[in-house]
């Protein structure tokens, strides 16, 4: 006789299979720093798996983004996290192969972090590290719009920016507040 999964147990399996995913796409992730920037074959075929992993990632999370929310407690952060990442991905694909498209794609995902708002919440979090994240994005996301010749978007990101440090300046006092100075 087939005994059926319990809601209960599917959503655990759901979660532990998030947890995998994301370790996973982590590992990958800062392997790729390992990598020699020039020469050297193997980055392709890393970058694809660490490609594969994080596009597998984010339509789990998509999918499965209820269960997600209310049995591991997914925060928008995180999602926007995941996003950055990806559009780390492309951006780093990009200055390998001198491909706009890669380009255009990080810009894509950094352009949705910003419309849906992903970071918005960041500093409510009273976490120091989030914040850094955030204003790296931030940086990440200037750099895009400057290769890509998006000066208007450029100057709005880059007064974005000065707020969110402002604003990280004042709560958390860090040490590392002099490198955020623009």
């Amino acid at each position: 006789m087939v005994k059926m999964e319990s809601t209960e147990e599917q959503d655990r399996k759901l979660v532990l299979e998030f947890c995998h995913l994301l370790e996973k796409s982590k590992q990958l992730f800062n392997g790729l720093r390992d990598l020699p920037q020039y020469g050297h074959r193997q980055w392709q075929a890393y970058f694809g798996r660490t490609f594969d992993v994080y596009t597998k990632l984010w339509k789990f999370q998509q999918q499965h983004r209820m269960v997600l929310d209310s049995k591991y407690g997914l925060k928008r952060w995180q999602i926007g996290e995941i996003a950055s990442k990806i559009g780390q991905l492309y951006y780093h694909y990009y200055l390998r192969t001198s491909e706009t498209n890669y380009l255009n794609e990080a810009y894509q995902f950094y352009a949705a972090i910003r419309g849906r708002a992903y970071y918005s919440r960041a500093a409510k979090e009273d976490r120091p590290d989030l914040m850094v994240k955030k204003l790296r994005y931030y940086a990440r996301f200037i750099v895009v719009c400057l290769l890509l010749k998006k000066m208007k978007l450029v100057r709005e990101l880059v007064t974005e920016l000065e707020k969110q440090i402002q604003e990280y300046t004042n709560t958390y006092e860090p040490e590392d507040h002099l490198e955020w100075s623009l």
